[in-house]
């Protein structure tokens, strides 16, 4: 998620948008768990009634949220330049991916975002959705692989099997910073997976 872009402007101009805001404030603060309507109307400027009118209840609010923060992520996280060589666009695509940690804005996202994915484990609604993100995301990392080979920048590959472990990767180092607090930095071994492991002259690398 790009940090310079707020996922939700300070005044959001129409009322679900907002309820979205509180949802997503309220849920960083206190988790999936012990979130209630309650504690979402608390972040919320208008009467809670509102969010009984646009919702049923909890997880309905936040299925709408997860398809909000997801879309936000493929607005502005993942688009990509057709401008410039295959390995500036991969590596502009992993620099908006793996972000800098340290930004507040980036952690509750993060964390959000792992609440929501552990109700993926039990409802399929949910499950989509990241499963539809997820599949967008490998798809931005297939063709831009494909287009390398093509070009000759990169060696020949299974782009799909490739991408595949790419966004494990990327999810991988999301889920562990969430659940433990540690943030291990990978950019610098991707770095070397790019240069040493997918550039058609790796040997001259070496």
């Amino acid at each position: 998620m790009d940090k310079r872009a707020p996922l939700f402007v300070d005044e959001p101009d129409d009322t679900k948008t907002e309820i979205l805001k509180a949802t997503f404030d309220a849920l960083a603060e206190h988790g999936y768990a012990n979130l209630t309507i309650d504690r979402i109307s608390q972040h919320f400027s208008k009467s809670e009634g509102l969010v009984f009118y646009h919702y049923d209840g909890k997880d309905d609010v936040l299925l709408d949220l997860l398809n909000y923060l997801l879309s936000r992520f493929r607005q502005v996280g993942m688009p990509v330049s057709d401008d410039g060589d295959p390995e500036t666009r991969l590596r502009s695509l992993f620099d908006q991916v793996i972000p800098e940690p340290d930004e507040q804005q980036i952690r509750d996202y993060e964390t959000v975002l792992t609440e929501l994915r552990m109700r993926a484990a039990q409802d399929e609604a949910f499950q989509e959705c990241f499963n539809q993100s997820q599949d967008i995301f490998r798809e931005t990392i297939r063709e831009i692989l494909q287009d390398g080979i093509e070009s000759g920048d990169f060696r020949e590959m299974d782009p799909e099997l490739v991408a595949n472990f790419l966004v494990t990767l990327v999810s991988g180092r999301t889920f562990e910073r969430v659940t433990t607090g540690i943030s291990r930095p990978i950019q610098s071994e991707l770095d070397n997976y790019i240069k040493y492991r997918l550039l058609a002259d790796a040997e001259d690398n070496v």
